[in-house]
């Protein structure tokens, strides 16, 4: 069915083909086909007439134009993408005549020359928008792209209010329809950040190869692949090198032979593994001295964590090194020394020791003798004095009153004389110790301890102590009465407890008292300094003979003495007593 504006139109052209006003006339039209589909067509008509002019008839062709119509469609809505993506991409997209003006620019591109609308700058020179310094360049490459030749450049402009900005340009040539002459068409971005960014980077690094240069030490950088593309100054110089020498691999020159196989192993191993490197080894110096450095080398990484570079340094420690084999050789001949003197010392003390034990034999010798002497000579008089003073009790009748008195007085002062040197006699070197044993010349001893002190003293011994070799016998003994002695003369105490217990081959020895203690530093004086006095002395000396310690424990409520020592089996023990019997 027919549009009536159609109707109309085609009346119209009817009625011009009539009256002469034209000798033809065309449309267009749009049909469906019975398979559905859009066909246009396009009808011409013509007026034909007779010889003598008058109208005949109308002849109408009908063309199908329904490709044409088609691609013009897909023409037109290509060119509205391409317009929809101009605009809506936030590049500048322009279009430059050769001899620079501005034909089009995108909304983008506006923004970026600081102009309110395209009107402000399209129809005019885009030279005058490129900064002076670079306005020749942009002319030339714009010349060249008119020529026909694509490119890329970059340039500073000056916006229309005056900012500065860095712009990258990719242009190729393209032909104006509406001329027919060769234009640029360019996409236009602002890399002002990049190449704020890139200048910061170009600074920070112009700053670290001149920290670099200032270090005492060697500076190095290197690719991710390990090829050293840089060198600080100090290592030209130490080296006496350059940089052509020395790049990729060169620096194997200076590395001592023997000693680089072991670098190159762990350098490479870092390289593999992304690890930082450490390790000392000497480099050659441009006198042809090796001297030893420490190397130190750091990966430095992008965000993705990828090796962009490796940095390196070189300390020279040649000097440490041989202040160290300086003081290692020192200290060598210190302890050398040391072991002299202590073995001299040693040795020393070994003398005193064996003099220390000489004096306490001589000592329990002389002991052993004034006993015998005492017992036998002195004990023989004052038997002899007794008997002599009997004969004289009983003529006693003869004498008066007075000679009478003195006599019996005479007799008791012997009977208290003798019962002194015996008991004299019997602590000098107690005769049970070497007939009864340790036990019995305890017991003795204790009981007549406490008779004289009246200090209650409880004695505490295994009922299967075992007889001890005599020299322990003697010691224990020793330490027993020193012990007792002291008590009796500085602790002010009422009672005292001995307690002897043996475990395996060690033997305790503990005499306690209750009384008023030991000062700290006096104790400090008997354990720590070694001047305990002649009896502590003494016991102290005994002990390390026998392969035995001393400790004194003692607090305001009294003191404890404790002594372990090695003792010999009961079967060594038994030999040795019936060694000394039969030698009695």
């Amino acid at each position: 069915m027919t549009h009536p504006d159609d109707l109309e139109k085609t009346r119209s052209n009817t009625s011009a083909l009539l009256n002469g006003e034209t000798s033809e006339f065309s449309y267009e039209k749009r049909f469906v086909a019975k398979h559905g589909a859009i066909v246009w067509t396009l009808t011409t008509v013509t007026l034909l007439k007779d010889a003598a002019g008058k109208p005949q008839f109308f002849l109408g062709v009908i063309e199908d134009v329904t490709s044409r119509k088609r691609a013009e469609r897909a023409s037109r809505e290509s060119e509205e993408r391409f317009r929809a993506i101009v605009k809506a991409t936030p590049e500048c997209v322009k279009v430059v005549a050769p001899d620079g003006k501005l034909l089009a620019m995108n909304a983008a591109g506006c923004v970026m020359v600081e102009a309110g609308a395209d009107s402000d700058v399209v129809g005019q020179s885009v030279y005058d928008l490129i900064a002076p310094e670079f306005r020749q360049k942009f002319i030339e490459f714009n010349e060249d792209v008119c020529r026909g030749n694509k490119g890329h450049v970059e340039f500073q402009i000056v916006g229309l209010k005056g900012t500065r900005r860095w712009m990258e340009t990719h242009a190729v040539p393209m032909r104006d329809p509406s001329t027919g002459q060769t234009v640029q068409l360019a996409v236009t971005r602002d890399v002002t950040a990049r190449k704020e960014a890139d200048e910061k980077l170009r600074r920070s690094e112009a700053e670290l190869r001149t920290l670099a240069n200032s270090i005492p030490q060697l500076a190095w950088m290197a690719n991710p692949d390990g090829h050293i593309f840089w060198y600080n100054q100090g290592w030209y110089e130490y080296t006496g090198t350059t940089l052509e020498q020395m790049q990729g691999w060169g620096w194997k020159a200076v590395h001592d032979p023997n000693v680089y196989p072991r670098v190159f192993e762990k350098w490479t191993e870092s390289i593999r593994t992304g690890t930082p490197f450490e390790m000392e080894f000497p480099l050659r110096g441009a006198d042809g001295i090796f001297r030893w450095f420490l190397t130190r080398v750091s990966p430095f990484r992008d965000a993705q964590g990828k090796i962009t570079r490796w940095f390196g340094t070189n300390t020279n420690i040649d000097e440490q090194r041989q202040l160290l084999r300086s003081l290692s050789e020192a200290r060598d001949h210190l302890e050398i020394g040391v072991q002299e003197r202590t073995a001299e010392l040693q040795a020393a003390n070994e003398s005193l020791r064996a003099l220390s034990a000489r004096l306490l034999k001589v000592q329990d010798d002389e002991r052993r003798r004034l006993a015998r002497e005492l017992h036998d000579s002195v004990g023989q008089i004052m038997a002899a004095l007794s008997m002599n003073l009997a004969v004289v009790q009983s003529q006693a009748y003869k004498l008066d009153t007075l000679g009478a008195r003195a006599v019996q007085e005479n007799a008791q002062l012997l009977q208290q004389a003798s019962t002194e040197i015996r008991t004299l006699s019997h602590l000098l070197h107690p005769p049970l110790l070497e007939i009864a044993g340790l036990v019995s010349a305890l017991r003795w001893y204790v009981d007549g301890f406490s008779e004289r002190s009246n200090i209650k003293v409880d004695l505490e011994l295994p009922a299967d102590f075992p007889r001890l070799p005599n020299d322990t016998e003697l010691a224990i003994f020793r330490i027993v009465q020193e012990c007792l002695t002291n008590i009796h003369r500085h602790s002010g105490s009422s009672t005292a407890a001995i307690c002897i217990r043996q475990k395996g081959t060690r033997l305790l020895v503990e005499v306690q008292d209750n009384g008023r203690g030991i000062p700290k530093p006096k104790q400090h004086e008997l354990m720590e300094s070694g001047r305990g006095g002649v009896g502590f002395g003494g016991i102290r000396e005994r002990l390390r003979q026998l392969g035995g310690t001393l400790e004194i424990t003692s607090n305001g409520g009294g003191t404890v003495v404790s002594a372990t020592l090695e003792v010999n089996e009961v079967n060594n023990a038994n030999k040795d007593q019936e060694a000394r019997t039969t030698t009695q």
